[in-house]
């Protein structure tokens, strides 16, 4: 039971809005600045460093989207008897309710690997998608009818997110002295 305290309360208080990002502690990899320079040769070695940095910053943004599309619904649907199994509590699935129903919450169509989907076969869980990753098509209305409300919407998710990144800078880890702060 200890563990699986920890687990939840971890999951809970690492939560987008609580959490603080951390530098990504690898280095870029070499071979990249030769492929960036082999394609576009105009390129300074400042305008490489700056489209590497810009794309490990973006792929931070990303990382923090799951624990932000995890949070956005917890806060609305616990109304709805729908709780967040925070830290992984319930394997593959991100929300529950007392009379057992699952919910695997993604982000994108495309955004699934092997081991989600295949932990759902032969059981109840249910898998609902943010947005189709091939027109960009938004799922919200979808995942009010499973929960049984009509007050999630992408555009109150934009909202969450603006005030949760506004609220806590430190939930995307952004250098000092990065290129992309300077620009006006």
């Amino acid at each position: 039971m200890t563990k699986w305290l920890n687990k939840y309360f971890g999951g809970y208080n690492n939560r987008a809005s609580k959490r603080t990002s951390k530098n990504i502690g690898t280095v870029s990899d070499k071979i990249i600045d030769t492929i960036l320079s082999a394609r576009l040769p105009t390129l300074s070695t400042d305008g490489i460093n700056h489209i590497k940095y810009a794309h490990r910053l973006s792929m931070s943004a990303e990382n923090i989207l799951g624990l932000l599309l995890e949070e956005y619904p917890a806060e609305k649907l616990s109304f709805y008897g729908w709780y967040c199994a925070w830290g992984e509590t319930i394997n593959k699935v991100d929300f529950c309710t007392k009379k057992g129903e699952l919910l695997q919450v993604k982000n994108r169509s495309n955004s699934e690997n092997s081991s989600s989907s295949s932990i759902r076969k032969g059981t109840v869980i249910r898998k609902w998608h943010r947005v189709n990753a091939q027109n960009g098509a938004y799922y919200w209305k979808e995942l009010n009818q499973l929960i049984g409300c009509s007050n999630l919407s992408e555009e109150y998710f934009a909202t969450f997110v603006r005030q949760t990144i506004a609220e806590n800078h430190a939930a995307l880890y952004v250098k000092d002295s990065n290129y992309w702060q300077q620009i006006q």
